[in-house]
Parts: structure tokens; C-alpha cells; sequence
């Protein structure tokens, strides 16, 4: 026969909200960290933002094709007249705006940096 798993009652303590500015006593259990009112959606960090900038990323053309076509463009970066090629899907209307050297934020700001330093000497 097996044996039941006796589970120790969690002990409710005293404890201190670690919220910043609030010295709110509640009681809690094990990990509790912050009383009833910090525990709420509101004040928790937003852990995956969107950036400001994600709408230039992207370019909407609006076409009519019902088959795969490809098509040219220049990046969309100032200073950068590299052209690349995309694929024109049918019912779908975003498509990148730079070429694939500057696609991520990080790259588009190093080359306008070093842009910026060169057009200064």
C-alpha cells in the first residue's frame, strides 16, 4: 500500500510590500513579495514592449497580384541607395523597407553614425 505525501502547512507571515515607496505590512506566504494592491496587473513591468520605431521597418504595398512576383526596391535609409529584391505574396500587404544590411535598428543606427562622421571630415 502506498504511503499518502504529508504536505506541511504553509506558515503565513508578517511581512514588508518591496514595492518601491510602499511600506505596506500585510501577511503572506513563502515568496509573497507585495501586498494585495501591488499584486495587481497595473503596476507589473511590460516585458515585451514594442519599439516606436517598428512602424518604418515595414512598408504596406498594396497590390493585386494572385501569384509569387518579385520586385525590386531601394532601401528605404537615408545615404543608402542599395537596391534588393522582394517577393510580392498574394493577400499579403508588409513587406521590409530596407535592404538586408539594415533591417535591424542597430544597424541602421551605425550606419547613419558613421554616415554623420563622414559628412563632418
Amino acid at each position: 500500500m502506498e504511503e499518502k505525501k504529508v504536505r506541511t502547512p504553509q506558515r503565513l507571515k508578517t511581512k514588508c510590500c518591496v514595492f518601491p515607496g510602499c511600506e505596506t505590512i500585510f501577511i503572506g506566504r513563502g515568496k509573497a513579495k507585495y501586498c494585495d494592491e501591488h499584486r495587481k496587473a497595473k503596476y507589473r513591468k511590460e516585458l515585451y514592449k514594442k519599439n516606436d520605431n517598428e512602424g518604418e521597418a515595414v512598408v504596406i504595398i498594396d497590390h493585386a497580384v494572385t501569384y509569387a512576383t518579385s520586385m525590386t526596391r531601394i532601401c528605404g535609409l537615408d545615404g543608402c541607395n542599395e537596391e534588393y529584391e522582394i517577393t510580392l505574396l498574394p493577400r499579403l500587404y508588409e513587406y521590409p523597407n530596407f535592404c538586408p544590411k539594415h533591417r535591424n535598428q542597430h544597424q541602421r543606427s551605425l550606419f547613419v553614425n558613421t554616415s554623420d562622421k563622414d559628412n563632418n571630415d
